[in-house]
């Protein structure tokens, strides 16, 4: 079975720990590129070991294949502003997975993936607010969206999307050995010009919005992705 990643971006990423420097979280990132391979059994790391861990991780899985362990390379915020809870929001997450692929999030969102076998999102932009960002399990939150997806291979740049969402149920599943109870919802995208349809589904935390687990196609015409927050990035007060 071939990997999900192609394999050439290992020297982009050595490249690139060489120019940053040797944090330890690039340290540790380095280290795990020699502990999972995609096309393994499912890594299953203990939930002491995640909890004690220093770093915030996520487990990735493409098609309901190999489950991956992966970890919090990068955090990148808008520089307009301070290191709050707005900060936080608009951060771009960048996970760093064992054979050198790396996907992008922000407030849950798929924006970005790098060197996977079978494609790569590009990007995904919209005028409006993200309705994950504002919490769908609020009231006052939108249930429509508009956005632009691009994606390769071939050139497909700038195709409208249209989703809406809705609310599912009330679902319990297992994460890290711990039981927690969920909003699950679905969100239905249409792509016009194409003639294609798809849905995403959302696990949120009720308390806070945030989104636990979620299964979002990469493409239109691409896998879906399976992403579960083990531990999630904490940010941290500078003022």
């Amino acid at each position: 079975m071939p990997s999900i990643f192609n394999n050439k971006f290992l020297l982009i990423l050595t490249l690139f720990l060489t120019v940053t420097g040797c944090s330890n979280t690039f340290k540790h990132v380095g280290g795990m590129l020699k502990q999972s391979i995609v096309g393994l059994p499912d890594d299953n790391i203990p939930a002491a070991e995640i909890d004690n861990s220093p770093y915030s991780s996520i487990y990735a899985r493409i098609n309901n294949s190999h489950n991956v362990y992966v970890l919090l390379a990068l955090v990148e915020a808008p520089q307009t502003f301070p290191a709050t809870t707005i900060q936080a929001q608009n951060a771009e997450l960048k996970w760093i997975s064992s054979d050198a692929g790396m996907l992008v999030t922000r407030h849950g969102r798929l924006l970005k993936t790098v060197n996977f076998f079978y494609g790569d999102r590009i990007n995904i932009s919209s005028e409006q607010i993200d309705p994950l960002m504002l919490g769908l399990h609020l009231n006052s939150t939108p249930l429509q969206w508009t956005s632009t997806i691009d994606w390769q291979p071939g050139y497909h740049i700038n195709y409208e999307q249209r989703s809406t969402f809705s609310f599912v149920s009330d679902e319990t599943i297992t994460i890290n050995e711990k039981p927690l109870t969920l909003k699950k919802f679905n969100e239905h995208v249409v792509v016009p010009h194409l003639d294609i349809e798809y849905d995403n589904q959302f696990w949120i935390d009720a308390s806070n919005g945030m989104v636990i687990k979620s299964n979002q196609k990469i493409a239109p015409n691409l896998p879906y992705i399976e992403i579960t927050l083990l531990k999630p990035y904490e940010f941290k007060d500078n003022k």
